[in-house]
């Protein structure tokens, strides 16, 4: 029975490698293909760019003596999007190029150094003759990531912070009220001495000074 049907089964085999040979290139290569991983695209958002944030540590608000040609280092740190010290990242230290302001080394407007492992950096500069306020931008690079601040300054003829100013105006009306206090005691000792012919008139506040 197995003999009498080897016709048969030869036109089955017959039939399946015509089936087998009608297949489209495409489809006998799409299963290898699949196989081998094609390279996928990542949905991983880029970081934005302005991502560094700036902390000014030191010379915010502070004004230079140029009598004395006295200045300050202004120091910053850069920290990153996670709020972490940023370390080897670019910082530029721009003063304006007009007005009050100074110089970096080389008579440059413009710095450019890297943060330490602490993400700090800091900018010498000498401050010009010109006074008045000025401002100091300061830039944070690292790759595709930025970020910027503003570091306040002044030049004066007196070194200092604002408050340290107006400490200044306090030790002044503090001579002036020991002077007052000074004149009254005066004023008690001669109205003590004095003879019964004369009179002195004690008067409150600062003494004047003039001639007899």
């Amino acid at each position: 029975m197995l003999g009498g049907s080897r016709p048969e089964l030869q036109s089955l085999i017959a039939i399946l490698v015509a089936s087998l040979l009608a297949l489209p290139p495409q489809a006998a290569a799409q299963a290898p293909a699949n196989q081998a991983g094609a390279p996928q695209t990542t949905n991983l958002a880029p970081l934005p760019a302005e991502s560094l944030t700036i902390f000014v540590l030191e010379g915010q608000g502070e004004i230079h003596d140029i009598h004395n040609r006295i200045t300050s280092t202004p120091v910053v740190e850069v920290r990153d999007e996670n709020g972490l010290p940023l370390d080897g990242a670019d910082v530029t230290f721009d003063l304006p190029p007009l007005g009050p302001g100074g110089t970096f080394v080389g008579q440059q407007s413009t710095f450019t150094t890297k943060t330490n492992f602490q993400g700090q950096a800091s900018a010498t500069f000498m401050p010009n003759l010109e006074t008045g306020r000025f401002n100091i931008r300061v830039t944070a690079r690292q790759g595709n990531r930025t970020g910027h601040g503003i570091i306040r300054q002044s030049n004066g003829l007196h070194a200092g912070r604002t408050e340290a100013t107006s400490g200044i105006f306090k030790f002044a009306w503090w001579k002036v009220a020991l002077l007052a206090g000074v004149g009254a005691t005066v004023g008690v000792v001669l109205a003590t001495r004095g003879g019964s012919g004369s009179s002195v008139s004690l008067i409150p506040g600062a003494p004047t000074f003039g001639a007899p």
